[in-house]
């Protein structure tokens, strides 16, 4: 069973609503979400927040948040989850930030840097990972990775 179809499942028996932000993926978890029929019972929707400005007016994230952390970080990351759930009036969130390549990152944070974070309206995990690859393969290892986790913050939560 793919992990779209285990997250259809899961949201439906426990009659819950999911929502997205989604920088580096571009919008990928909310397709690959959505690529099961019936889709709609539970996916509320995704804003695709690929640049700062938009990270700032649509997410409500601060400019100096960003400017002091810069927009892949792990506060980044907790408020564009947090700030979705809020948005879209859901039951959990997913956000993701990185760099997927070819170009971006820097020393400290290199091509395949991601944040990942998931909110519930008590708690935000937010997991830090590097993953190697070319940019379309990195990008896959997100979204896998992104609804892995989702599917077990809601199964710590049943």
């Amino acid at each position: 069973m793919s992990l779209a179809s285990r997250l259809y499942k899961i949201c439906v028996n426990n009659n819950l609503s999911i929502a997205t932000a989604e920088s580096c993926t571009s919008g990928l978890i909310s397709s690959t979400i959505c690529s099961v029929s019936g889709a709609s019972s539970f996916f509320k929707g995704g804003l695709i927040a690929y640049q700062d400005q938009v990270k700032i007016n649509q997410l409500n994230i601060s400019k100096s948040l960003i400017e002091k952390k810069t927009s892949v970080s792990l506060d980044v990351a907790k408020k564009m989850a947090k700030n979705s759930l809020d948005i879209f009036n859901a039951d959990y969130a997913i956000a993701t930030t990185g760099y997927t390549g070819p170009t971006g990152g820097n020393d400290k944070d290199p091509i395949g840097t991601v944040f990942i974070a998931v909110a519930n309206e008590f708690d935000t995990i937010v997991k830090h990972f590097v993953f190697d690859g070319n940019r379309e393969i990195i990008t896959k290892k997100i979204v896998d990775t992104a609804l892995e986790l989702l599917i077990m913050e809601i199964k710590k939560n049943e």
